[in-house]
């Protein structure tokens, strides 16, 4: 087993088949622009990750959900485009790639969407120094990070598989475009289609089980 640290966002050690390491290292972008699946909003205006906060403006207390995605092949990067590959092709995570990190971020009601995107950024650069374990799949994947109001110890592994992700709970959701890690040397970026802030419905898309379309 390896051990690896976390650098800004998060910094996969990647032991390969051949037993050689990769270093990559998953990224929002230099100015958090692929951060738009941590703020989307209810259709009522909330953001999605606001509507748990604390009183007094303390931290939400969430957890960042990293997991791997098998594919079966390999698709578009485009949302829409995976979500029809999915929905004729095998697409689950890898239960045994999942990592999950206590993460608290800001409540950010009331805040401008620059201000929001700024104070979640600072708030997952705190992840740098956290230190995980992994070896890549072999195969053609995305990356995705999920947060949620969901414990770890709630979202571990058991015997029974992966516990789902609560659609109630999600608050954000980003991913990679499909990508062969042993292949990789620098940065995988993580992003999130939308056009509108209005973007629950794909929040709850992007952290599905099977990449299948949710009402």
């Amino acid at each position: 087993m390896r051990r690896h640290i976390l650098e800004g966002l998060l910094a996969l050690a990647l032991l390969t088949g051949c037993n050689e390491v990769r270093q990559v290292r998953l990224t929002f972008g230099a100015e958090g622009e692929g951060l738009d699946g941590f703020l989307c909003r209810e259709d009522d205006g909330t953001y999605l990750l606001s509507r748990a906060a604390p009183a007094g403006g303390e931290p939400v207390p969430t957890s960042l959900v990293i997991d791997f995605v098998r594919l079966g092949g390999l698709p578009g990067c485009r949302s829409g485009q995976l979500v029809s590959w999915c929905a004729d092709h095998d697409c689950a995570v890898m239960p045994e790639h999942r990592v999950c990190i206590p993460t608290p971020l800001p409540d950010i009601a009331g805040r401008p969407r620059a201000e929001a995107r700024e104070a979640v950024r600072q708030a997952l650069s705190s992840l740098s120094g956290a230190a995980i374990s992994r070896e890549a799949p072999e195969e053609f994947i995305i990356v995705r990070t999920t947060a949620t109001l969901q414990s770890c110890d709630e979202l571990a592994a058991s015997g029974d598989g992966l516990a789902a992700l609560s659609e109630e709970a999600l608050v954000g959701c980003a991913y990679s475009c499909p990508v062969e890690l042993n292949a990789v040397e620098g940065d995988v970026y993580l992003g999130f289609d939308t056009l509108t802030e209005q973007c629950a419905q794909g929040v709850r898309v992007c952290a599905s089980g099977d990449l299948h379309w949710r009402p």
